[in-house]
């Protein structure tokens, strides 16, 4: 491969990921709470165990606090807490505290972008 196949690729990619991105969003924002529970019980820290959970995890994290509504997120919380210790990571993650933090991670200097600079797990 080229070094100008190389650059092509990396900027395809590059594409993808916004456009995948924004689905993302959008797919987030108009999610239910039934939707997100289900796709955060799929992140059982007891079923996947180690750092790919938590790579994974707080990408997943980072957006819903982008993206989601408060209201939501703390249904969503009550639903993790009432289910045991087992689910506390998840539970704790929904937590207004942590919501803020992982805002925090994300506010970078203002670059013009349609998308947050998420993490990449």
């Amino acid at each position: 491969m080229s070094l100008r196949q190389s650059w092509e690729l990396r900027n395809s990619a590059a594409e993808t990921l916004i456009k995948v991105e924004c689905r993302i969003r959008d797919e987030m924002r108009a999610a239910t709470l039934p939707e997100l529970v289900a796709l955060f019980e799929s992140f059982s820290s007891a079923r996947s165990p180690g750092p790919e959970w938590t790579r994974s995890f707080d990408g997943l994290v980072e957006h819903v606090w982008t993206w989601c509504d408060p209201q939501l997120i703390a249904a969503m919380e009550q639903e993790f807490r009432g289910r045991g210790p087992a689910w506390a990571a998840v539970a704790n993650a929904l937590l207004p505290e942590y919501g803020e933090r992982a805002r925090a991670r994300l506010e970078r200097p203002p670059v013009p972008s349609r998308v947050p600079p998420f993490s990449l797990g």
